[in-house]
């Protein structure tokens, strides 16, 4: 039988698990979006919270249809990590095109401030 194969696009939104958090890692289960394309087996993915005492490197998420999300989120931006897609099991929903390039232009400050 022929293994299905995830399809990961920026954007995607998966729920992880981040038992390992420590300091002011995120922890427990919680949305996360593809920050970057797959490179291999390993994304570039940012939690995701629903504080609103993000101060910078950071894309506010309003929840919709698309994205499965129940509150609104900030994406952190500044907590994006590398992470191996075996991790990326449950799929919540994807985001729009328009808050893709949020977080990319966000990125891009992140990465060269």
């Amino acid at each position: 039988m022929k293994k299905t194969e995830l399809k990961i696009h920026k954007g995607d939104i998966f729920i992880l698990e981040n038992l390992d958090a420590f300091g002011y890692e995120q922890k427990g289960n919680r949305p996360h979006v593809i920050v970057t394309q797959v490179t291999g087996n390993t994304v570039t993915i940012a939690p995701c919270t629903t504080s609103n005492n993000i101060k910078k490197y950071s894309v506010k998420i309003n929840p919709d249809k698309e994205n499965h999300l129940d509150k609104i989120s900030y994406v952190l931006i500044s907590q994006a990590f590398a992470s191996d897609i075996s991790m990326l099991k449950n799929k919540l929903g994807s985001l729009s095109r328009e808050d893709v390039l949020k977080i990319q232009l966000e990125y891009v400050k992140y990465v060269t401030d």
